[in-house]
Order: structure tokens, then sequence, then C-alpha cells
């Protein structure tokens, strides 16, 4: 197998089981069963380590993302959190292991108080999004652009949340919701209310269409 193939799957379990600061490049070539010059050649650094997990998972997430968006009717703010959502659920399905663990990852890095760190995550979603913002803002008119930062901010908390919990596929986040597709659905369902909820608390004009 590839030797950056093995320290990228071997990094990301380790990241998602003890977290970043607590993983060592040692920890990871050790258990990867390679030497530590092959990191510094194909990383340079255990922080663009990092940054390459993410980004060889989000690459074929965020494209599917902007597909789906795309073919989203204006206005349907249900289907917009679903295109968003689903890419990432879909592949938990999928019977190769690294997904879940990705998931897991993605969850505790969303908690990290080190911003640095959280930026790695960051930077993989800036631009897809911003895509998804602004076609949330032409759904949601009614709302102040800060109000609608905020719950969009709920709303990414929620998903982070969810995924940090999916990693052991045979412990139900809930009693009775065993199954993603079910998980999704009820994500949906939550977000989809939260961001329609009335009422602007947040100064800000509201914007008109």
């Amino acid at each position: 197998m590839d030797t950056k193939l093995i320290l990228l799957d071997t990094a990301e379990i380790l990241f998602a089981d003890f977290g970043y600061p607590s993983t060592s490049l040692r920890d990871i070539t050790a258990r990867a069963n390679v030497n530590l010059a092959s990191v510094n050649y194909h990383f340079g650094t255990k922080l663009n380590l990092l940054r390459a997990v993410f980004v060889r998972r989000f690459e074929p997430v965020n494209r599917e993302r902007l597909e789906r968006l795309d073919a989203v009717k204006d206005g349907n703010v249900e289907e917009i959190l679903r295109a968003f959502f689903l890419p990432l659920f879909t592949r938990f399905r999928e019977p190769e292991p690294g997904w879940s663990t990705f998931m897991s990852l993605v969850g505790r890095t969303y908690s990290d108080t080190n911003e640095e760190i959280r930026n790695c995550l960051f930077e993989q979603v800036k631009d897809v999004g911003t895509r998804f913002s602004e076609v949330l803002e032409n759904a949601l008119p009614e709302l102040s652009s800060n109000e609608l930062s905020l719950r969009i901010h709920f709303v990414v908390g929620a998903m982070a949340h969810t995924f940090a919990f999916c990693r052991h596929r045979n412990v139900p986040l809930v009693r009775g919701l065993p199954d993603p597709e079910a998980i999704l659905s009820n994500l949906v369902i939550f977000a989809t209310a939260g961001l329609r909820a009335s009422g602007n608390t947040l100064s800000g004009a509201k914007r008109t269409r």
C-alpha cells in the first residue's frame, strides 16, 4: 500500500480517537510502521497532515454538495439542507470504514478551542459554505443577515455534533434512531424549523428579495 495513503488513514484514526493535540507524529509513524522522514517528505508538518486528511475527504463531498444544490428549487429550505447534509451521510452508509472515522474527526475538530486546528477544517468548507449561505439568504429574506448567520452557525454545530457520535454504527444516537437515514431526516426537520422560526433577536435590517 502507498505510504502516503497509510499515513493519511492512520492519522485520521488517531486524530479522531485521541484528538490532534494529543497525537504526535511518532504515534502516527509507529502505528503506520513507517519512518518519521516519510511524514516530512509527503506532508512537511503535522498540521499539513491534518489538512491533507480533510482535503482527501471533503473534495468529493463538496463537489456533490454543489451539484445537489444546483438541482434545488428556489426557496426550498429543507432541500437546501439535505443538499448540504446528504453527501456525508451517504458515505456513512458505505462499507469503507474511513468515513465514519472521518465524521468523528470532523465533530471533534469543530469543537476544538485551537483556532489553527479549527481553521484546517473551516478552510475546506469556506467556499461551499458561502454558496449555501447565499442560497439561504434568498430563501429566508425575512431574517436579518446577523440573525441568519447565527442560525446557520447553530445548524452547522448540530451537524458537527451529530457526526461526532456517528462513528459507531451499532450505537444509536437516540433510542429508536439507529439508521443514518432516520438521523438525517430528523436533523433536516430540526434545522429547517430553526431556520424558519419567526422573529429577529439580533440587530440588523431585514433583507428583501
